[in-house]
């Protein structure tokens, strides 16, 4: 008969996940762990809500130590105001909660005053916003009606230059990507779309140039990553003698002047 495994926070210490996005299997799954793998929070985020030690909870969510009544219904209650508050709404809805004007909340959003997230899905050609309980409050307690001593807010989205046909065309032959590819690593509908966009027949919404701006900082980083020489490695040497090295002085690596794209991340859409 084999033992039971008792995984612990200092014996045989790992992740709670064998890969991503995957738990592990334990034996036995005490509630305020489940509580926890429903929300998706980390073991320090969870002990935050609950306002204990981080030491104490995972005591309790390894099961060293039984959960005590009044923490179960305490986390109970974290759990699902924490649901409330990061649940994704429209700004209609927002507006009405908060009894203030939806026109409000769109150019707070529009100043960067408001943290709200961007679909590539539109409405009537503008996209569309959407925003937490947890933002909008602390909009209203830093914001709303707040005409001076203001901090200057990042505009949320990008400004497509003139030239991004260019851009884009750059773009897929550093990093490879034929227009179906690079529609899928930006969220958009298909290759259709980046087709128009280099043949200059529509121009990209800010919203989807964000994404583009993403990925040519990623391609970027990836490039300056790869420069480099191997160690105790010589040249190879052509048959007739030794080869002269090549000239890299006219060489210019511009990664560092892409910039990182303001606002907040995107739903990727397919």
């Amino acid at each position: 008969m084999s033992k039971p495994l008792l995984i612990t926070g200092q014996v045989r210490r790992r992740s709670l996940y064998d890969g991503r996005g995957g738990w592990h299997r334990v034996l036995r799954m005490n509630e305020l762990r489940e509580l926890r793998r429903q929300a998706d929070l980390s073991q320090r985020d969870f002990a935050g809500l609950l306002d204990v030690r981080l030491n104490t909870f995972r005591m309790w969510d390894s099961g060293l130590r039984p959960v005590p009544a009044h923490m179960l219904l305490r986390a109970r209650e974290a759990i699902e105001h924490h649901a409330q508050q990061t649940e994704l709404l429209p700004l209609s809805r927002l507006a009405k909660e908060l009894h203030v004007h939806m026109r409000t909340l769109q150019a707070a959003v529009r100043t960067g005053r408001l943290a709200a997230q961007f679909s590539v899905k539109s409405v009537f050609g503008r996209p569309r916003r959407l925003a937490t309980r947890a933002a909008a409050a602390q909009f209203m307690a830093t914001h709303y009606r707040r005409f001076s001593g203001q901090a200057i807010c990042p505009a949320p989205l990008p400004t497509v230059p003139d030239d991004y046909d260019q851009h884009l065309r750059a773009l897929r032959r550093r990093l490879r990507l034929t227009q179906d590819g690079l529609a899928r690593r930006i969220g958009a509908a298909g290759k259709a779309v980046i087709y128009q966009w280099e043949s200059r027949k529509r121009t990209p919404s800010p919203v989807l140039w964000q994404q583009v701006m993403r990925l040519q900082l990623v391609g970027a980083r990836r490039a300056v990553s790869n420069i480099g020489v191997a160690p105790n490695r010589e040249p190879r040497r052509a048959a007739g003698g030794p080869q002269a090295p090549p000239d890299l002085t006219g060489l210019q690596f511009v990664a560092d002047q892409i910039p990182e794209p303001p606002g907040p991340s995107l739903d990727r859409v397919y």
